[in-house]
């Protein structure tokens, strides 16, 4: 008999009605504390909940995922991905590790994130990622020091994830306002 270690992790998931989450129902050789240890998905109300973004990145890490009861790969999964430059954020800071990182929904921000070892049920987040993309409509000023405000407010370090137009990231961590002034005008520069 193999060790469970070296059996195909599964999981197995529902859509939850009317929204992009799904519910976990099942994990085949696999440890829902993992998942928590990892700062995957969220517990409510005594159920898993997990994101796309999650899903995709459980896939690519190798678990087989089992979408009401059809098994799903991962390019099927990074369609039911809203926003493509989420998904990289997202893979770049959990191939970086030491974070937590959690997708936030109809939010100032796109992320949270904690330090390796802090947990997201006792304390707060350390960064907040805005996501800001090459071309389109980028980030209005106003926007931006809304979302600097609110995240000083919760405590936080604002992180602008510039998102190039051929998918290349830079992270920038927020010193100051004056500093991140100067990285508005410079990327508006940029951009004209």
């Amino acid at each position: 008999m193999r060790n469970s270690k070296n059996q195909e992790k599964t999981i197995v998931v529902r859509k939850a009605g009317g929204t992009d989450e799904y519910s976990l129902i099942e994990i085949n050789n696999g440890d829902v504390h993992e998942f928590e240890e990892k700062g995957i998905g969220d517990v409510r109300d005594g159920t898993m909940v997990l994101r796309p973004i999650e899903l995709v990145y459980l896939s690519i890490i190798g678990y087989r995922v089992m979408i009401d009861g059809n098994e799903v790969g991962v390019n099927e999964l990074i369609r039911e991905v809203k926003n493509p430059h989420a998904l990289t954020v997202y893979l770049d800071m959990r191939k970086r590790g030491g974070y937590f990182i959690k997708p936030v929904v109809n939010g100032p921000v796109d992320f949270l994130v904690w330090d390796k070892g802090k947990s997201p049920v006792n304390s707060s987040p350390r960064y907040m990622i805005k996501i800001v993309t090459e071309g389109g409509l980028g980030i209005q000023v106003m926007e931006l020091l809304n979302v600097l405000k609110y995240s000083e407010s919760m405590g936080a370090q604002l992180v602008l994830a510039l998102v190039s137009s051929e998918g290349g990231l830079s992270l920038i961590i927020r010193h100051s306002h004056l500093s991140l002034l100067r990285v508005v005008d410079s990327w508006s520069r940029l951009r004209t």
